[in-house]
């Protein structure tokens, strides 16, 4: 059995649909989940719920979600596997997390790292399903995508390709324990590349408009997202703006024997999501 963390969002969903065998869905209403032999009750903040979702499992998927900021939640849940017997946890982190002082991704690797069980780290670059997911209005409404990146460059990554990463790792664990692998898309682009993409794809002008960091905060808090939440995503953005954000990399194709999903076609399959004539959502 593999337990799956956040298995009603896009990573742990991914995990489900691409990962052999037999998985416990954890989602903090425990209610049913495609894909999924089991679903449970499952909130990283509350460790009663651990026992339950991590019971006669042979390894898990770890994410961090979104409002998670500190260390010892991790913690706990890595004790918990340990005491259930996990043989492998794979860890879905972020490009550039294990040598960064700011994103709080390096709290959930520290934790897995330390706990003694065997690991494997993915490091995703910028999810394409993140236009949809927060830049969406934005496009749909008004034609454009307003982010603090600068024109650095990121290798956008779809986010069903962490599951299948997810799944080659399961496949032959022994051989990837200790590792850490950066799942990145096939090309590195900057917001005016992603503009020009989905101008091409949606046949009308999508224009991209850099922002400051304090800007962009201020703008997410006041669409109702969390602080803590907008924080990240500007630190994220920010990273590419630095020119620090994930360069196209060989690890997914070397893990799994195909390319990486691109851009163009993935805005194609989803262009329901920015079309003004409809609310529709990204799919995959």
């Amino acid at each position: 059995m593999i337990f799956v963390m956040g298995a009603s969002g896009r990573m742990g969903g991914s995990v489900l649909r691409h990962a052999d065998g037999p998985k416990r869905a954890g989602t903090p209403s425990g209610r049913p989940v495609e894909g999924a032999a089991e679903t449970v009750p499952f909130d990283l903040d509350a460790p009663g719920t651990f026992h339950a979702a991590l019971h006669r499992c042979e390894a898990m998927f770890v994410m961090r979600p979104p409002t998670a900021t500190k260390r010892g939640p991790f913690d706990d849940l890595m004790a918990a596997a340990k005491k259930a017997g996990v043989g492998h946890v794979v860890c879905a982190s972020v490009y550039g997390a294990q040598d960064s002082r700011v994103l709080p991704h390096r709290h959930m690797e520290a934790a897995v790292r330390d706990s003694g069980l065997p690991h494997t780290f993915l490091r995703p670059a910028d999810f394409m399903q993140n236009l949809a997911d927060v830049h969406a209005e934005a496009i749909r409404d008004r034609d454009e995508i307003v982010v603090p990146a600068g024109e650095g460059r990121s290798a956008f990554l779809d986010v069903d390709d962490i599951g299948r990463a997810c799944a080659a790792v399961l496949a032959a664990p022994g051989e990837h324990d200790g590792k850490g692998y950066d799942i990145t898309g096939p090309e590195a682009l900057s917001f005016e590349d992603v503009a020009a993409t989905l101008t091409r794809v949606l046949g009308r002008p999508i224009r991209y408009h850099p922002v400051s960091p304090p800007r962009f905060v201020a703008s997410q808090i006041r669409h109702g997202r969390p602080a803590s939440m907008a924080f990240v995503m500007a630190a994220l953005y920010t990273v590419q703006r630095l020119g620090r954000a994930a360069p196209a990399k060989p690890d997914f194709e070397r893990l799994t024997g195909r390319r990486p999903g691109d851009l163009a076609s993935w805005a194609a399959r989803n262009r329901d999501a920015f079309e003004k004539d409809g609310h529709g959502s990204a799919t995959s």
